[in-house]
């Protein structure tokens, strides 16, 4: 009698030990993430439903196999999973990182992995657990985010162009003129090399308009910024000042070469700057060697002061200072 109660007492702990067991093993299979556990050779001892999804793999393939009967890997990865797995094992160590699980069906799924190598002292068993989160919606979101700061980015830099553009003549407008000639001034200055700047005026502009219209207008400044661009060098900075009249700041050059410069310039309005009774536009010019010891602003004023001198001596010509 002792002994048929006792059978029954142990039968019932068994029991609950096998609910409790079957109770563990739903939670696990349930959980969202991919999970598995391999025993101290390395294979496959158990995973749950989400990674047998993840991998689009079956249990009776794979439980009791190692990495090694991947065959869809390259032999290279799989001799390294292998590697990296034992080593986890037999440290008891933990590695956590991010990479692209390539599955059965060729598929990459970017993820995180999470590794841990174990000893179970009541069995002196090894073994490895692991979880893998699966990034795939991160990443896309991630790649988007990036796409769209590079399209803010781009938007940003196109809105700051458009804010030092005259959308005329394509040159830096009359808003970055200040700090840019503040720029070269200060260059000059260090460098102890020669800065000059020039003015232009196109003659009596106020009769193209007024005789051809602003289109023409508009046209005659976009074609005098492309000869003023033309006869730049890469290091030279053309401005248009307002209206029409523009700058030219250029770095590194003697108040002689300046003036070949204007010279050529000018030359080239006689020629193209053409209207349609047939007559040309010519352009006033004045060119000042810097003087790197007074601010930008008072190098302007006599730079004005040159180029007014130029239309009083009859326009078309240019007034070095």
């Amino acid at each position: 009698m002792t002994n048929n109660r006792e059978i029954e007492k142990l039968r019932k702990e068994l029991e609950e030990l096998q609910a409790k067991y079957d109770f563990l093993m739903s939670a696990v299979e349930h959980l969202p993430n991919p999970i598995f556990m391999k025993d101290g050779d390395g294979r496959f001892f158990f995973f749950n439903k989400a990674y047998a999804d993840f991998f689009k793999m079956r249990r009776r393939d794979y439980i009791g196999s190692t990495v090694m009967d991947l065959e869809y890997l390259p032999l290279e990865k799989r001799e390294r999973f292998r590697r990296d797995a034992m080593k986890l094992i037999n440290d008891q160590d933990i590695t956590t990182y991010d990479a692209n699980f390539q599955t059965e069906d060729g598929v990459d799924r970017p993820s995180l992995y999470w590794a841990c190598g174990f000893r179970d002292e009541a069995t002196n068993r090894t073994g490895l657990v692991g979880e893998i989160v699966d990034i795939s919606k991160e990443r896309q979101l991630q790649e988007s985010l990036d796409r769209s700061l590079e399209e803010l980015k781009d938007s940003n830099e196109k809105l700051r162009i458009m804010a030092e553009t005259d959308h005329i003549s394509g040159l830096f407008n009359r808003s970055i003129m200040w700090s840019k000639g503040r720029e070269y001034l200060r260059l000059s200055k260090d460098t102890g090399k020669t800065m000059c700047i020039i003015m232009f005026d196109l003659d009596r502009f106020k009769k193209v308009n007024d005789g051809f219209g602003h289109l023409k207008g508009d046209e005659t400044l976009a074609d005098f910024a492309n000869i003023l661009r033309n006869e730049c060098r890469t290091i030279d900075l053309p401005i248009r000042y307002g209206g029409d009249e523009f700058l030219l700041l250029l770095h590194d050059i003697t108040q002689k070469d300046a003036a070949k410069v204007a010279e050529r310039i000018r030359l080239r309005c006689e020629k193209e700057l053409s209207l349609p009774d047939g007559s040309n536009v010519t352009v006033s010019i004045g060119v000042l060697e810097a003087d790197t010891s007074r601010t930008f602003e008072d190098n302007l004023s006599k730079l004005d002061a040159l180029l007014y001198r130029a239309k009083r001596e009859g326009r078309n010509c240019i007034a070095v200072g």
